[in-house]
């Protein structure tokens, strides 16, 4: 997927500096809390297009308030793929480098997290493109089906299953536990229905909503 069109002069980028003011009394990244709504409010009102406007212009507080919101999130998201913390943590370094790289260019009507997720998911592409199938890798794959499968191939089903669980996690919470019962417990509508004290039309209606989200983000 290109970033293209989530941006719109270089010069040196802060991240290396911010990294080291933020390893000194950073802890490793949590888990994702359980209140993705409220999560979803405060990045709202943190990560504000006019702060994004002032990042645009060059402006190095602006860039230090986007560097700290994403940095644990795009680092947890390409240990995910990669396995690897340190490689996690370096690709994370040279993700938020081409942001500030190509600040001049943003585009602060755009969703700066998805941008942040492209880099990293490209920049993983273009490493397993680099290393191909290491033998390291090799070995973790214990099906006789998936033998002839490239890195490229894995590296996509490993994303498209990360990226449907963090769709299920931002989904509302009634939306998110009837799918869940659906997919997970194997449970009819009508089940369902009975258990949360609702309608056969509202679980309907929730799992055709929760399955168009998961759609859209595949295809982003």
């Amino acid at each position: 997927m290109s970033v293209s069109y989530l941006f719109r002069s270089n010069s040196h980028s802060p991240a290396s500096t911010l990294s080291q003011d933020s390893d000194s009394g950073r802890k490793e990244p949590e888990s994702r809390g359980t209140d993705r709504q409220a999560e979803t409010s405060l990045e709202n009102s943190v990560i504000t297009a006019r702060l994004l406007e002032a990042l645009r212009d060059g402006d190095h507080e602006a860039y230090k308030v986007v560097y700290i919101h994403y940095r644990d999130m795009i680092e947890n998201f390409l240990y995910k793929l990669l396995r690897s913390r340190e490689d996690a943590e370096e690709i994370a370094q040279n993700v938020f480098m081409t942001l500030w790289e190509r600040r001049a260019e943003l585009d602060p009507t755009k969703n700066v997290r998805t941008l942040l997720f492209t880099v990293a998911r490209n920049a993983v592409m273009n490493q397993f493109k680099r290393k191909k199938v290491s033998e390291k890798y090799q070995k973790q794959i214990d099906s006789d089906d998936t033998e002839n499968l490239t890195a490229e191939d894995i590296l996509i089903a490993q994303e498209r299953e990360l990226l449907i669980e963090l769709t299920i996690e931002n989904m509302p919470s009634m939306r998110r536990k009837i799918f869940e019962m659906s997919r997970q417990q194997n449970l009819s509508h009508e089940d369902i229905a009975q258990r949360l004290d609702t309608t056969k039309h509202n679980v309907a209606n929730h799992l055709s909503q929760a399955l168009k989200q998961i759609r859209h983000v595949l295809k982003i």
